[in-house]
Formats: C-alpha cells, structure tokens, sequence
C-alpha cells in the first residue's frame, strides 16, 4: 500500500455553539488543540451542519469567534439548528453561500443546505439534485467526490426514533451512486457512523461539542484519510484525553 496520504479531511458536525446553553467548551477546545498540531495538516476541514444551536446572532458570534481558533479553511454546510429564527440571513453572513462547491485540486466537495427553515427534516429538492448532477459533469473522473448536507440519508443506529432521513433520500441515494461519488459527509443525529453502498462511503459525525450527546458516546469528530489504493477513517474521540479508533468499514471505495 502506499503509505502516501493523499488526502486528509478533518470532518466534524454539531457544534451547537450558543452563548445560552448546549455548548461543551472543554471537548471543543480538544478539538481545535487536535486540528491545529495534526501532522500532515489536513486538506480540507469539513463542518457538516449545526454550527449553532438556536440561530441566533449570539449564536453565530460565538461560533464565528470559537472557529476562528481553527488555523486551517473551514467548508460549511448548514444544519436545522442554524436556520431556526430566520438564521439562514445570518449563515450567509458569516459563512458564505449556502450551496456551493469547492476544487482542492485532487478532489470536489459539493456543500448542500439539506434543512428548510424552522423545520427539522431536511429535503435537497430537484433543483439541488441537478446542480449536484451537472456540477459532478465537469469534473474528471479521477477526481475525489464528495457531498455533504446536514441531514442522513440512510438511517443511524443508536439515535433513537427515526424521523429526520431526507425527504427526498432514494433519489439523492441513486444519484450518489449513479455519479460514483466517494463519500457523502452528514450529521444531525450525533452517532458517528461510516456504511459502504456500492462503490460510496456514507459518513456520520457525532457531535464534536453538544451538551446533547447520547449514552456514552461523547462527543468526537472523523478524521479522514485518503490514500491511493485506501481509505481510513479515523474517530477522534474529544472527551478527556485524545483517543483515535477506527471506525470500521467493509472497504474502500475501488
């Protein structure tokens, strides 16, 4: 195997910054001392939604000044929770453009917002489909691809009752494969999980700082590391000491 890493992506989600309640400052800050002295530094750090907890310009004051800690770009895609009190104003404000696609060279990340506001499921819709679909044309197909939107789009072990797949997930889940995209990146339910469909890897961050953390989980993010004839994924657990697992998959992508 080659040992050269291609690519390495720092995936977290579930912040939940507010200036109220729901933040863990101890495990965030774990995180940003893991990120900033990451060796090689990743390529690309990833949030994939819920970056605060109720929306609000507090929130998102604070999330803007915490994140600034990070020394490394971060890619945003939005969450439920940042577009409660008309916070997809403020999102744009502080984050940029809600849909949006990034070109590291080696790779394509396409950030989708999966919520609508002041509701908890979450749809792409046809028109994001299309945008995906297009957007994935002009690329070649050597390159890495890679989608990412808040909500899942197959459903989470562990996370309690399900309620929350996107609405419009079989056909999202058939374009993902017919594209040959890599990985699709989510959140929102805060269990860390990685499942292989075919030729993609569906990803799950936990909560990297929530207060809402479920059974004994804690609070963690995903490391990523691509090489050229595999892929690992690694769990950062944040709570306490640093501690690195592998989160199992049946393979690599071929």
């Amino acid at each position: 195997m080659n040992r050269d890493i291609k690519l390495r992506i720092i995936h977290m989600s579930d912040t939940h910054f507010s200036k109220y309640t729901a933040f863990d400052e101890d495990a965030f800050r774990n995180a940003v001392k893991y990120i900033n002295k990451l060796d090689p530094p990743p390529d690309a750090v990833i949030h994939s939604g819920d970056i605060t907890d109720y929306g609000v310009l507090a929130d998102y004051e604070v999330a803007y000044n915490k994140l600034s800690e990070i020394n490394y770009e971060i890619y945003y895609a939005p969450g439920n929770h940042d577009e409660r009190n008309y916070g997809q104003s403020l999102f744009k404000e502080f984050f940029g453009n809600m849909d949006r696609f990034i070109d590291l060279g080696s790779a394509v990340i396409l950030l989708m917002n999966s919520p609508e506001p002041d509701r908890d499921a979450g749809r792409l819709g046809r028109r994001r489909q299309r945008f995906i679909e297009s957007t994935l044309k002009t690329f070649s197909t050597d390159k890495i691809k890679i989608i990412v939107f808040h909500h899942h789009l197959v459903p989470v072990p562990l996370s309690g009752r399900e309620a929350n797949v996107l609405e419009d997930a079989g056909d999202v889940l058939e374009l993902v494969l017919r594209n040959s995209v890599d990985m699709v990146l989510m959140g929102h339910r805060h269990v860390r999980r990685a499942l292989q469909i075919g030729g993609s890897l569906l990803i799950n961050a936990g909560t990297v700082s929530s207060i809402r953390t479920r059974g004994r989980l804690g609070h963690s993010m995903n490391q990523i590391d691509i090489y050229e004839d595999t892929i690992k994924i690694w769990n950062i657990q944040l709570d306490g000491k640093l501690k690195l697992t592998p989160v199992k998959i049946m393979g690599a992508p071929p």
